[in-house]
């Protein structure tokens, strides 16, 4: 009989194997599927990677990137070697990112199996494999999953060496650990929390000897931290332009809370976190009335989350130490104004919090394993809202993420197609990053007249139209102007927010006062409107 139950379990425990499997190489499909689609940068990878085409590795470590940008020294590194080798394009900028994607789902595997029993490791990586955020931020240059996959290093090097006291095994852990800072800026937060929650545990139990040994990889992480904020991050720090921006857009938490709307930061965040990185809503970012937002919370996954803390609080205090204190971290640094919290910038803790709930699945499990329904049922309502979600973008991937989506290439490329001789472009001040990135990717038949930014030079609307009506007088001895301008970001870098005034909150749109003066100069033939930018063909009158 014994037998008979160990075989069950055995080709239970396989099949399961096999699902996590096809499972990550679904994700990993999806991953480059999206990588493949090559969609245009958006105008937050654009910032970025104007800085590659015209800095070194030198150049790059010392901290001055175009547009206020910032990154780990050993991310900017590996982009630069793959472009260096590729040359530049959307997919070469997007190599490491995808990289980083892949690898994550691997190791997320093995960081499961060390965690969680079989059944919550399918639910977790079917969350990790199929939210949203966690594919996009693969094929986006931006650093994020970068992040998220040191934290996967860290939690993997944790389940090899935490419970080793040989001092090869120590210096191996402390290697791997140190360099890990170099390409992360938020491991700092996993490491020290993982430090923290060792030494804790180790008090506790009085192991003085295990302690000793252990402060051998906390000390060079330390080490190591501190020569790369000396030397590189120090440079990098947040303006005070940046730290403006966040707060005013309430990126930070409140420290400490002080009225209703303050305490509400943790609610929204919280439910916000669910939805982005971790894709449990099942709403495709379309927009929703109230009655459909409450019909889509994600109650179930919140409620695993919340009994995942109960459970390692009164079964594994040492795991849970190691979960928590890394989030409690970043909570004190973003009350701080050390750092903010939205959207991407939870990215490298979604392992973290996948676990937690993957935890609270156990936990119900067990309670009600008498009714094996229910454990069905909360699984299929947990990961339905990822795989709605990516399966959904994957049959509109332009609807991917709306509000990153950009239509810089395609508008270049629609001028450069029909451009005719004797033709003249005209690129408006504030797509200048665009134009500026893709004119350098990209070989076009024309060259834009860069327009100028005069919003400070003026104190008004008609002082500004003024300059604009000057500007035009460039346009002279063509028959045919194409004008293309950005919609969406009618800002730059170290902009005050709604500054000036009189530009952003008087009677008429920037965009709408632009439309009118460029109208002025002739007839109108075509007009292309994308979601961020548009495109306008004048023949010209003279």
């Amino acid at each position: 009989m014994r037998i008979l139950v160990d075989r069950i379990y055995n080709q239970k425990e396989n099949i399961l194997k096999t699902a996590i499997l096809i499972i990550s190489l679904l994700g990993i499909g999806l991953r480059i599927f999206h990588l493949i689609y090559n969609r245009s940068l958006w105008m937050d990878e654009i910032y970025l990677c104007s800085s590659f085409f015209h800095l070194d590795y030198l150049d790059l470590a010392a901290g001055t990137l175009d547009y206020g940008q910032k990154a780990p020294i050993g991310f900017l590194w590996a982009v630069k070697f793959i472009t260096n080798i590729f040359g530049y394009s959307e997919i070469s900028f997007r190599i490491i990112p995808f990289i980083s994607g892949i690898v994550s789902v691997l190791l997320f595997i093995k960081v499961c199996r060390y965690f969680l029993k079989p059944e919550a490791q399918l639910l977790a990586v079917v969350i990790f494999s199929f939210a949203p955020a966690m594919i996009y931020h693969s094929t986006e240059i931006k650093q994020y999953a970068t992040e998220c996959l040191a934290t996967l290093l860290a939690l993997y090097l944790f389940t090899i060496y935490a419970n080793k006291t040989d001092y090869k095994s120590m210096l191996l852990w402390a290697a791997f650990g140190a360099v890990l800072l170099w390409f992360s800026y938020s491991v700092i937060f996993i490491l020290t929390g993982m430090a923290m929650a060792i030494i804790i545990n180790h008090l506790l139990k009085k192991n003085h000897k295990s302690l000793l040994i252990n402060t051998l990889p906390f000390v060079t992480w330390m080490i190591s931290f501190l020569i790369n904020y000396v030397f590189f991050t120090y440079k990098q720090k947040e303006s005070e332009w940046v730290v403006y921006w966040f707060k005013a857009y309430d990126y930070f938490m409140p420290f400490p809370p002080v009225d209703l709307q303050g305490f509400k930061w943790f609610g929204r965040n919280l439910l916000s976190m669910l939805d982005y990185p971790l894709g449990l809503n099942w709403n495709v970012n379309e927009p929703l009335n109230n009655m459909a937002k409450l019909l889509f919370t994600p109650i179930v996954p919140l409620m695993l989350l919340c009994t995942g803390i109960y459970s390692l609080a009164r079964k594994n205090k040492e795991v849970l130490g190691l979960i928590l204190i890394p989030c409690l971290l970043v909570l004190i640094a973003s009350g701080l104004k050390l750092y903010p919290l939205r959207e991407r910038f939870w990215m490298f803790l979604a392992p973290i919090f996948i676990l937690l709930i993957g935890f609270g699945f156990e936990y119900l499990k067990c309670k009600f394993r008498s009714v094996k329904k229910i454990g069905m049922i909360v699984l299929l309502l947990t990961i339905a809202g990822p795989i709605i979600q990516s399966a959904y973008f994957l049959v509109y991937p332009a609807k991917f993420y709306k509000h990153k989506k950009s239509f810089e290439q395609e508008a270049l490329s629609f001028i450069n197609r029909n451009y005719k001789d004797g033709d003249m472009v005209y690129n408006y001040w504030n797509n200048y990053p665009g134009y500026n990135v893709y004119r350098q990717i990209n070989t076009y038949r024309y060259t834009a007249i860069q327009g100028k930014d005069y919003r400070f030079e003026v104190h008004d609307l008609n002082a500004y139209n003024q300059k604009l009506k000057s500007e035009f007088t460039q346009f002279k001895g063509a028959k045919r102007l194409w004008v293309v301008f950005n919609t969406q970001f009618t800002t730059t870098i170290n902009d005050l927010v709604d500054q000036p005034v009189w530009y952003y909150k008087g009677d008429v749109s920037p965009v709408i006062n632009f439309e009118r003066q460029i109208s002025s100069q002739g007839k109108l033939i075509t007009k292309i409107v994308y979601s961020d930018l548009t495109v306008c063909l004048f023949e010209l009158i003279h």
